[in-house]
């Protein structure tokens, strides 16, 4: 509905595309460093507490608690009524009765950004440089590592159409694409 909803530490912010105007404040309460956040095709927004190892819920105007008890908690993916947590170096997936399956383990520890490219398979982001393919059924594979170079790959971006996926490397105040082949 034309609204951006932003993760600021300890509140979501809503913004009003448009018009670029900030429309609401909602404040968490215990949140201490609000990070990631998806939105399901019903609305409801979902927002990741790395510190505290929580995810919040937004829906119907109030927020609650949705997981706890989860190391790291920082990238977000609502698709195809689940929800697919990055944590700690682990790529986890929550169906509607919150049970949880792992898909991966091992991954750089400061998981960051994931994309779903398919039905079957994302493009996962680790903050100090590294970005993996992960199968929900299978290995994963790195297909980049940037770290020696010093150069972060933050959250990311994913064009489908292009199959380009878009990386901000944080301390190096760019933008990197690189296309899928």
């Amino acid at each position: 509905k034309n609204l951006l909803y932003v993760a600021d530490l300890d509140e979501i912010v809503v913004i009003d595309i448009a018009s670029a105007a900030i429309k609401q404040r909602i404040p968490v309460t215990g949140a201490k460093f609000l990070n990631d956040v998806t939105i399901d095709k019903s609305g409801a927004v979902y927002v990741s507490d790395s510190e505290t190892g929580k995810v919040h819920l937004l829906k119907g105007g109030k927020v609650s608690d949705y997981l706890d008890g989860l190391k790291g908690p920082n990238g977000l993916l609502a698709d195809g009524g689940k929800l697919y947590v990055l944590a700690s170096g682990e790529l986890l997936e929550y169906g509607p009765n919150k049970k949880s399956t792992t898909l991966a383990s091992g991954l750089n520890t400061s998981t960051d950004g994931i994309e779903a490219i398919d039905a079957h398979s994302f493009i996962v982001s680790s903050w100090e440089g590294v970005i993996y393919h992960v199968s929900k059924h299978g290995p994963f594979e790195q297909l980049l590592d940037t770290r020696e170079a010093k150069i972060n790959t933050a959250d990311i971006g994913y064009d489908p159409i292009k199959k380009i996926v878009y990386v901000p490397t944080f301390f190096k105040n760019s933008v990197v694409a690189y296309q899928l082949k």
